[in-house]
C-alpha cells in the first residue's frame, strides 16, 4: 500500500476517534457535579495525574519539537541544544512550587481562567483585562505557527494542497474543541501522546543509524559548518545561543513558559494534590519531557541526510525515506497530535479570555453557565477564521520563531504577577498591574526594536517586570492593622 494510502486511511481514522471522545466527554460535562462553566472550563476540577501530565506535556510540545525545532536545530547545530538541557527542569521545579498552591487558590476564589484568578486575587478589574487582552494579541502568533504546521505535514503525506490542508484543520480543530472543552482537551492529548511517544524513540533511532551514529553527525556537521559544533554560538545579528542566550533560555522555561494560561490552567483542574498524585504526575511529565526532547536530534541528522531542504520538512522527509508507509503514516498522526494538543489548549485558552474574562466580568455579569458557553463556542470559531486567514496569505518561515515570539510575549505579561500572587503576599494590585503592562512592552522593544537576543530579551523583560511589582508594591504597601486601627 501507498504512503498516501496508508496517511489518509489513519487521517479518517484518528479524526473519528476525536469526534468520538469528543462526544463522551461532552456527555461527560453535562453528567459532572460542578457548574457548567466549570465542568467546561476545567473538567470538573477532577482530572486524573497521568491524563492531565499528558496533556501538560503533549501540550507543550506542539508543531514545535516534532518540526519546527528540529528544523531550527539543522541550522544552528549543537548550541541549540540548550532548549532540551533548559526545557527538562523548566517543566518539573515550576510545577513543583505552582501546581498545589494554584490549584487551592483559584477553587477558594472560584476562578476559573488565569486571568479571573489573577483579578480576583489582586482585587483588579483592570490586571484581568491586561491580561486576557494580551492572551488574545500574542496567541495568535503560536497558533498560526500550528496551523501552518498541520497543512505542512498533510501536504507532505498526502498531497493535499497546502491551503486545503489549512482549511481541513480549521474546521476540525474549531468544531472539535468548541464541542467538548477542557476535558475533550485532556481526553485526546492522551490518545494522541501515545503515538506521539512511540514515533519520537522510532524516528530518532532510525535518524542516528542513517548518520552513523553520534560519530556520523560530528563528522557531517564539521563538513558543512563547524560552527555548528560549538557549544556556544558565536554573536551574531542572529545568534540564538550566545553566552547571554543561554542565560535567558533558562529563565524562559524556568518562569515564562510554565506561566502560560494554556499550562496552567492544567493545574487548576487536577483532582487533588496531594503526594500520591503528585508524585505521579511528575515522574509520567519526566518521561514524556525527555523522550519527545530526544527529537532535536534529528534536525542534525536531517541536515546531514538533506542538506537543501526546508527545516521544518526535516522530519516528515526522514519518516518517507526512512520508515516504511505504515510507521510514517503512524508518525504523520503522532505529529498532527502533537499539533491538535497545542492549538486546541490555546484556542480553549483564547476564547475564554474573550467570553468569561471581557464578556462577563466587563459586559454581562449575569451571564449564565450555557451563555458563557455559547460566547466560548462563538469565539472560538471567530479565532479560527482569523488563524486560517492569517496563515493561508503570509504563513511564517520558521515555526519555533513564530511559537516563542507569542509565548515569550504572554509569558512576558503574566509570569511576575503570577508567582507573586503565590508566593509574596505583599505584592499589590498596582505593582501587579505595573508588572503586566511594562513585561510585554520591555519585550517588544528588547526583541523588536533593540534587535537583542530571543531569550535575552525575555530574561529582560522578567526582570524588569519584576523590578516593577517589587518597587510599585513598595509605594503601595498596605499599612499594617495597627496603623490602621490607630488611624481615626
Amino acid at each position: 500500500m501507498s504512503l498516501k494510502f496508508w496517511s489518509i486511511v489513519m487521517f479518517g481514522l484518528f479524526l473519528a476517534s476525536m469526534v468520538f471522545l469528543a462526544i463522551l466527554a461532552a456527555k461527560e460535562n453535562v453528567k459532572g457535579e460542578a457548574a457548567v462553566d466549570e465542568e467546561y472550563y476545567l473538567g470538573g476540577r477532577d482530572t486524573g495525574p497521568v491524563f492531565l501530565a499528558f496533556s501538560y506535556v503533549t501540550g507543550s510540545v506542539s508543531a514545535a519539537a516534532f518540526m519546527g525545532e528540529p528544523g531550527v536545530m539543522s541550522v544552528v547545530g549543537w548550541p541549540y541544544y540548550w532548549i532540551v538541557i533548559a526545557i527538562i527542569p523548566g517543566m518539573i521545579f515550576p510545577a513543583l512550587l505552582l501546581m498545589k498552591k494554584l490549584r487551592h487558590k483559584s477553587e477558594e476564589l472560584g476562578s476559573l481562567t488565569i486571568p479571573q484568578y489573577l483579578g480576583q486575587h489582586y482585587k483588579s478589574d483592570g490586571i484581568r483585562l491586561v491580561i486576557a487582552i494580551a492572551i488574545c494579541i500574542f496567541y495568535l502568533f503560536p497558533l498560526v505557527a500550528q496551523f501552518k504546521g498541520a497543512a505542512v505535514l498533510l501536504e507532505s503525506f498526502t498531497n493535499i494542497p497546502f491551503n486545503t490542508g489549512i482549511l481541513i484543520f480549521t474546521i476540525f480543530i474549531g468544531l472539535y474543541v468548541a464541542f467538548g472543552g477542557l476535558r475533550s482537551v485532556v481526553w485526546t492529548s492522551f490518545v494522541q501522546g501515545i503515538p506521539m511517544f512511540a514515533i519520537a524513540i522510532i524516528l530518532v533511532v532510525t535518524a542516528l543509524k542513517a548518520v552513523g551514529g553520534f560519530s556520523g553527525i560530528e563528522i557531517g556537521l564539521k563538513a558543512i559548518d563547524p560552527n555548528m559544533l560549538r557549544v556556544v554560538e558565536p554573536r551574531g545579528p542572529n545568534a540564538l545561543f550566545p553566552i547571554e542566550g543561554i542565560i535567558g533560555v533558562f529563565f524562559y522555561w524556568a518562569i515564562m513558559f510554565v506561566s502560560q494560561p494554556y499550562l496552567c490552567a492544567r493545574f487548576m483542574s487536577i483532582r487533588d494534590t496531594n503526594k500520591k498524585t503528585m508524585g505521579v504526575f511528575l515522574t509520567v511529565t519526566l518521561v514524556l519531557t525527555v523522550v519527545f526532547n530526544t527529537l532535536y536530534f534529528t534536525g542534525l541528522a536531517g541536515r546531514i541526510l538533506y542538506p537543501d531542504i526546508a527545516g521544518d520538512y526535516i522530519t516528515s522527509q526522514l519518516a518517507i525515506d526512512y520508515l516504511s508507509n505504515f510507521l510514517a503514516s503512524v508518525m504523520m498522526i503522532g505529529i498532527f497530535g502533537a499539533m491538535m494538543s497545542t492549538t486546541q489548549s490555546m484556542l480553549l485558552v483564547v476564547a475564554q479570555a474573550i467570553a468569561n474574562d471581557i464578556y462577563v466580568e466587563s459586559i454581562n455579569p449575569n451571564a449564565s453557565g450555557k451563555q458563557v458557553i455559547s460566547v466560548t463556542r462563538i469565539a472560538i470559531g471567530i479565532i479560527c477564521v482569523v488563524c486560517l486567514i492569517l496563515t493561508w496569505f503570509n504563513p511564517p518561515e520558521f515555526l519555533s520563531i513564530f511559537l516563542y515570539l507569542g509565548l515569550s510575549g504572554i509569558g512576558s505579561c503574566i509570569a511576575v504577577p503570577l508567582f507573586a500572587s503565590l508566593m509574596w503576599p505583599k505584592a499589590t494590585k498596582q505593582g501587579a498591574l505595573a508588572a503586566a503592562i511594562i513585561g510585554p512592552i520591555a519585550y517588544v522593544i528588547f526583541e523588536m526594536v533593540l534587535n537583542f537576543n530571543l531569550w535575552f530579551s525575555s530574561m529582560l523583560a522578567v526582570i524588569i517586570s519584576a523590578i516593577a511589582l517589587y518597587a510599585l508594591s513598595k509605594i503601595y504597601e498596605p499599612r499594617d492593622a495597627e496603623e490602621e486601627i490607630a488611624t481615626p
